[in-house]
């Protein structure tokens, strides 16, 4: 069986059994949408040579007087992040929105794999979340405020 055969059985078989997933859309024979029970939303594709799965979801937009700050600290995650995990920010229209990529190449297409690469990247969406979107959090009396935020 192919590593696109698999998924696509792992799929239909992780929806139901996994507590954090809320819901699962299969979109095309090689993309899903899936819904977290935290409220986040992920897409999932299957690319091949190598085999692996694209991860990604939208993390917010940046207010137009912070993009400057905002789109340097992208960077700086991009250079950090992009070899260990395999892990990007990405614009993804003109209105400056910013999306979290990454890949996942299992050791073995199992269902416990799969949902380790869905858990993790949905944990680190949510800490990326929760350092660019802190509009509404006043920090504590000692620290100054953050200097860049997104609107999620």
């Amino acid at each position: 069986m192919n590593a696109l055969t698999e998924l696509q059985a792992l799929m239909q078989a992780l929806g139901p059994s996994t507590v954090a997933i809320e819901w699962l859309v299969q979109e095309s024979t090689v993309s899903w949408t899936i819904g977290m029970v935290s409220g986040h939303e992920l897409g999932i594709s299957f690319c091949d040579s190598p085999d692996r799965i694209l991860l990604s979801a939208m993390i917010g937009t940046p207010d137009v007087s912070e993009r400057e700050a905002t789109y340097t600290a992208m960077l700086c995650s991009n250079l950090l992040y992009a070899e260990e995990r395999a892990l990007r920010v990405a614009l993804t229209g003109p209105e400056g929105d910013l999306m979290l990529i990454s890949e996942c190449t299992p050791d073995e297409w199992t269902a416990a794999a799969l949902e380790q690469c869905i858990l993790c990247f949905s944990d680190t969406l949510s800490r990326f979340i929760d350092v660019v979107s802190t509009e509404e959090l006043a920090p504590p009396a000692n620290e100054p405020a953050p200097t860049h935020r997104l609107r999620a």
